[in-house]
């Protein structure tokens, strides 16, 4: 065997390899390179943390709108009731129904009947009329010669007055009231025409009957 020193001195010496180059990782990115990229200008777009809901912006139906500035209807009128008692003019006013010749609401073959039963001349009294209108609203009933006369009681709404007899006079008597005109008749003669003949009679109020 050779010695080993003369082994080493005579072998060859092995050949380093030099190191291969390894490629840069993109993990390792130092400042400096960081500096050299120039970046684009991007725009970030933010989402507002409360979006107003759309229905805030619809604009409320227009029957809505057409229920404010509708105007107030106007009250309907209250019905008139028809079977409702008529009120003759000064009846309140004159209490006509404690006068000794009133005989209120009665009919006319009443109020003859009655006349007759009394059998006196001058005999009457007074009711309201069967028309029961403001234009005439009393009739004076009278007693002569076993004859019935019913004369017109109209009420002049101009002069609140009280005339006898139909439209159509050229002079005739007013009175401010019943009582006015009965007793004007009890100290002055009232003239009476028989609707059939036309004959013209007078008598004096004499003899209230009452009902």
């Amino acid at each position: 065997m050779l010695p080993p020193k003369t082994i080493a001195r005579d072998l060859p010496l092995p050949v380093m390899k030099p190191p291969v180059p390894r490629a840069k990782s993109n993990s390792l990115i130092t400042s400096d390179s960081v500096k050299a990229v120039s970046l684009p200008d991007v725009k970030i777009h933010t989402i507002p943390a409360h979006v107003p809901s759309p229905i805030q912006n619809i604009r409320p139906p227009l029957a809505i709108e057409a229920i404010k500035d509708a105007k107030p209807s106007s009250p309907t009128s209250p019905a008139i009731d028809s079977s409702a008692p008529v009120t003759h003019p000064g009846e309140q006013e004159m209490g006509l129904q404690d006068r000794e010749w009133f005989a209120g609401i009665c009919g006319r073959k009443t109020a003859e009947d009655t006349l007759l039963k009394v059998n006196k001349d001058g005999s009457f009294m007074v009711r309201c009329s069967t028309a029961q209108n403001a234009r005439q609203p009393f009739t004076l009933v009278v007693l002569f010669n076993q004859k019935v006369y019913n004369i017109p009681v109209r009420f002049l709404k101009d002069s609140c007055s009280y005339a006898l007899g139909k439209e159509g006079k050229k002079c005739e008597e007013l009175f401010s009231s019943l009582q006015e005109m009965i007793s004007h008749h009890k100290d002055n003669p009232l003239l009476l025409i028989d609707s059939r003949s036309q004959a013209k009679h007078t008598t004096y109020l004499t003899h209230p009957v009452h009902l």
